[in-house]
């Protein structure tokens, strides 16, 4: 981009941030920015990054953003070495006291893709086929925002029931034929999220308990489950399309290995979003919903402002980082170093060094399901503290531990991570309900 009025607003949220703090940013907002963006940008930044997964297959191909003519036609998207197609099964009902066969039809618009991210991060990070809604869904949906959780012909709750029934009922398959060292190809065929699927309410009117993934697409899911932050899922929740682009940027830009990124048609992109390129208005719509998917991931480089658009590495969005690289301030008067708030001592950084050399750094935010650093404390967490979440064990360690914000040596770290996980095991055995 030429100029950084060019840049997303994210962009310049996030420069304005480390130029200035909070006050610059609405500096930004004032002149360039809405109120929306401002909100949702401040929210994200301010609050610690909440761990949630989605299939590459289904960030890289989306669920339909409106109801189709025929909805109960099978979903096919296509684009390469992609294919995803979702076919809507018929399923037994009982109408005016009589069992018929009948389709649910596919599912579409936003809640079916927030109950995905609900349905697989709980997978992920409890590492069980056995998937509760009941309260758990509904504490889930307050906590994303939707404030009044009803149950009325047009109430969220009953909008978003009539989605997961029709996420559940369908029959998916899923294609990929990689390229790359770590890009296998694979293909699932023929199965459903749950194979026993009754339909998700209970008789009183009240979401179903428990759901339990097939042991086929459970498999598949913890082998390519892309990190997800709940925070900012929360901020796009109400619109399908950049909801979208923000699993597709957040499974493809951390992929990109090409300092000069790469280059996609607006087709393409079109393809992945299930939208038609050919009119300016899909392009327009990208660009304006980029705008809020920057502020909620002002790491995602992205250039849309020519003919192609342009992919650039960028930071996953689970790290803790106000910008990456790319977006630093270069200006005489920009800082040496960004605030402490924005940016985390890692492995390697800083001069506060140990007695033997090593240096001292912060405990590894975000989830520790993912990168080389967090390797060694996964390994822990799995081995001593097995059935728990290795990540529900991180976020009580970093809200229980004394001097959490203090700088150890990682061999240091690992001591008190893994006293830690032994009697966070320990006590859960005791209390599994705590």
């Amino acid at each position: 981009m030429s100029g950084e009025e060019h840049r997303p607003i994210g962009h310049q949220y996030a420069l304005a941030m480390l130029d200035g703090g909070a006050a610059r940013v609405r500096e930004v907002a004032t002149a360039s920015g809405t109120q929306g963006t401002l909100d949702a940008f401040l929210r994200v930044h301010d609050e610690e990054p909440v761990p949630a997964f989605l299939h590459s297959a289904l960030c890289a191909m989306s669920l339909p953003t409106k109801r189709p003519k025929d909805d109960t036609q099978p979903i096919v998207r296509e684009d390469g070495k992609y294919a995803l197609a979702i076919n809507p099964r018929p399923v037994l009902q009982n109408v005016d006291g009589k069992s018929v066969l009948r389709s649910l039809g596919v599912p579409y618009g936003a809640y079916p893709r927030v109950a995905l991210i609900y349905l697989l991060s709980q997978a992920v990070m409890k590492r069980s086929r056995d998937v509760y809604l009941g309260r758990n869904f509904t504490e889930w949906m307050r906590r994303l925002g939707y404030q009044t959780v009803s149950y009325g012909p047009r109430g969220t709750a009953n909008l978003m029931r009539e989605q997961v029934d029709r996420l559940l009922a369908c029959e998916w398959q899923i294609r990929w034929d990689g390229t790359g060292a770590e890009d296998n190809a694979f293909a699932v065929r023929d199965v459903k999220i749950s194979n026993e699927y009754a339909g998700s309410l209970d008789k009183n009117g009240a979401f179903a308990r428990e759901i339990r993934m097939s042991e086929v697409f459970y498999s598949h899911l913890i082998e390519h489950a892309v990190p997800l932050n709940e925070v900012a899922i929360r901020e796009l929740k109400g619109t399908p399309t950049a909801l979208d682009l923000y699993t597709y940027l957040a499974y493809r830009l951390p992929r990109i290995s090409s300092d000069k990124g790469q280059v996609i048609s607006w087709d393409q992109l079109a393809k992945h979003l299930g939208n038609d390129a050919d009119s300016k208005r899909f392009r327009q719509t990208v660009r304006e919903t980029m705008q809020l998917v920057s502020a909620v991931y002002p790491n995602a480089n992205v250039d849309l402002s020519g003919r192609k658009v342009i992919l650039h590495p960028s930071p996953a969005p689970m790290e803790r980082k106000l910008v990456g690289p790319h977006l630093r301030l270069v200006s005489p008067a920009a800082p040496e170093k960004a605030p402490r708030s924005s940016v985390r001592a890692r492995a390697g950084e800083g001069d506060a060094r140990g007695k033997d050399g090593e240096p001292r750094v912060a405990f590894p935010e975000g989830t520790l399901s993912y990168g080389d650093r967090e390797k060694a404390f996964r390994a822990i967490g799995l081995s001593k503290g097995h059935p728990w979440s290795v990540d529900d064990m991180a976020a009580a360690f970093r809200k229980g531990f004394p001097d959490i914000k203090k700088l150890r040596t990682e061999a240091e770290w690992l001591r008190v991570w893994e006293a830690f996980v032994i009697r966070y095991a320990e006590r859960r055995a005791l209390r599994p309900d705590e």
